[in-house]
């Protein structure tokens, strides 16, 4: 009934026609924000990546074309090929390579090895060294192919020489690698290997991220780092093979990974097979909408606090005389015909509230005279059929056999009158219409302790009390009626002993479950369709005609536990395995009480 009440439909039609829109506009800027930001991000960053790969190969291209200038020299093949002893020609060569060193950005030391004398020459700040080996210390055919390649990061070394006291050998470098050849002729003459400091490229790559909220690297075909912001991965492997995977397929692009947006750019040299590589967190990318959307919640949910405070205050002046009026109907219903209907409110409730308690006003004058005579009369008719049989009497009597019965030393016959005695005694309380189900339960006891006489051996009692269950109000008389079916219909002595299992709890939704069950005789399928018939039947009314003279069967029980829970009660019959019957009861019992 209170989620059927006007002030809740109202509240939650508000809560609706409200909650509704803000949420699904909330989703929608949500969604559009992010698409429009990552596709801004996106666009962005695809430029950047681009103008950072050509900055790249416009250094690398000044590394190239420095080491192609020993072609302009006149004199430079020639040489390489004359007495390597001839000091003219050595002092050339040097002066050669020192010109690429010095007019070179980044250059820190060339190493030049002639195939034609086997001389290996070492130019680096200090002084030059040379000495003859039968191979170079590095080959080309290492790290390429062609007349160009360059080495990954590594560390630098003196190419093989005697370390000196003044070399500094604790930075990484690449090394640019030509073959020196006597063009057109493709024979090699000499190998020259031009070590570069990182400062430029990583100056470059720098420029390209932000720093603690991006990644970016710069890797080669095979998945070597040369540029990354932790310096401790430059040197290293990038393990990630679906980033691979899709390098190799396009020089460029984007895809949207697990958790960071990939964008890449391919450097277009054949001798740098580079990759730039930008990686942008979700958690990034996605930060403005993010931060736009919560201010949008806030906004939303302080709109819809208004909302909610003023439905609330709208409802309660709406539906309060409604609630007032309601708590006069429920006094009528318990029979206070005179109950004074006080309702001021000049709306239609306060129209409504007047004309009923015009309308009770009528009732009072026209019937109260007659019902009240109709209850006395009936009261009358209850105690002369109550005077018939002076059930005090009975109970008396009783007492006086189960005193002479321990006068002569037959304890078990005293047992079984008191037990007879309080059975009677429980049934002339007339006054009490509800009991608790522990006084039910206690009713049982001595029903059944009766009946264990009369079997002895051949009848079995199982409890199963769950003791919260006990102090729940019940009709009285319901488990009674219910037993004694098991012993009129059920039970066969024949068949071994029998079993009779009562339990109850109280089920999560606060009921009342009570279950009894035998292991006698089962219903026939046809007979127990009939029955369940009939139950569901009298939940809608109640035959007279068909079920007076039924006072202690289910229908009795089902009726009674209807009329004091208002309807709000099941009584459940089924055949239980392999024999026997279950009857389990549901009762809201808590509402009996109100």
């Amino acid at each position: 009934m209170k989620y059927r009440s006007i002030q809740t439909r109202l509240i939650q039609f508000m809560l609706a026609v409200t909650t509704i829109p803000l949420l699904l506009s909330l989703f929608i800027t949500f969604t559009h924000t992010r698409e429009s930001v990552k596709e801004q991000t996106v666009n962005e960053n695809v430029r950047l990546i681009y103008q950072g790969a050509t900055n790249l190969m416009n250094y690398l291209r000044g590394i190239d074309r420095a080491s192609l200038s020993v072609y302009s020299d006149p004199h430079f093949l020639r040489n390489l090929a004359l007495d390597p002893d001839n000091y003219r020609v050595i002092a050339e060569l040097y002066a050669t390579l020192q010109a690429i060193q010095t007019g070179t950005q980044d250059v820190h030391q060339i190493y030049l090895h002639n195939d034609l004398t086997g001389q290996s020459t070492q130019i680096s700040s200090n002084l030059p060294r040379r000495e003859f080996r039968q191979a170079p210390y590095r080959t080309i055919e290492q790290f390429g192919q062609g007349n160009t390649a360059i080495e990954p990061v590594h560390q630098v070394h003196s190419y093989g020489f005697p370390p000196r006291p003044a070399d500094i050998l604790d930075f990484e470098v690449i090394t640019f690698y030509r073959s020196i050849t006597n063009v057109p002729s493709p024979d090699q003459y000499a190998l020259m290997a031009i070590d570069v400091k990182l400062d430029s490229i990583l100056a470059i790559c720098d420029q390209l991220y932000a720093k603690e909220e991006e990644q970016l690297y710069l890797i080669d075909d095979n998945g070597s780092i040369i540029y990354s912001p932790d310096p401790a991965q430059r040197g290293q492997y990038l393990n990630d093979p679906e980033l691979m995977n899709v390098i190799a397929q396009a020089d460029k692009g984007y895809y949207d990974g697990n958790d960071a947006m990939i964008i890449y750019e391919k450097l277009d040299l054949p001798y740098a097979p580079w990759t730039l590589v930008k990686q942008i967190p979700h958690q990034t990318l996605y930060k403005n909408s993010t931060e736009l959307t919560s201010i949008n919640a806030i906004i939303a949910i302080f709109a819809l606090l208004i909302v909610i405070f003023g439905t609330l205050w709208i409802s309660i002046r709406i539906t309060k005389p409604i609630k007032q009026l309601t708590s006069y109907m429920n006094q009528v219903k318990t029979g206070r015909l005179d109950v004074n209907i006080d309702v001021t409110s000049p709306d239609e409730i306060g129209v409504l509230s007047r004309r009923f308690r015009n309308m009770m006003d009528t009732i009072n004058n026209l019937i109260l005279r007659e019902y009240r005579l109709e209850i006395a009369n009936k009261t009358n008719q209850l105690k002369a059929l109550q005077a018939q049989i002076d059930p005090h009497f009975l109970y008396n009597s009783l007492q006086s056999i189960g005193t002479l019965a321990l006068q002569h030393n037959v304890p078990r016959i005293y047992s079984l009158l008191s037990s007879l005695a309080n059975i009677m005694r429980y049934n002339m309380r007339n006054s009490e219409a509800k009991v608790t189900l522990q006084d039910e339960i206690n009713h049982v006891r001595l029903y059944l302790e009766l009946q264990k006489q009369r079997f002895r051996d051949q009848l079995e009692v199982i409890w199963e009390l769950d003791p919260e269950s006990l102090t729940a109000p019940v009709p009285k008389m319901i488990l009674q009626p219910i037993v004694e079916n098991y012993f009129k219909h059920g039970m066969n002595t024949h068949a071994g002993v029998g079993l009779v299992s009562i339990s109850s709890r109280i089920s999560e939704d606060s009921r009342l479950i009570v279950v009894i069950e035998n292991n006698g005789s089962s219903i026939d399928e046809e007979e127990l369709a009939l029955i369940r018939s009939k139950l569901a039947a009298a939940y809608d009314h109640y035959d007279r005609n068909d079920n007076g003279n039924d006072s202690i069967g289910l229908l009795n029980v089902l009726m009674r536990l209807n009329l004091y829970t208002n309807n709000n009660a099941e009584l459940i019959i089924e055949n239980a395995l392999p024999h026997g019957v279950i009857v389990t009861l549901n009762i809201n019992a808590w509402e009996s009480e109100q």
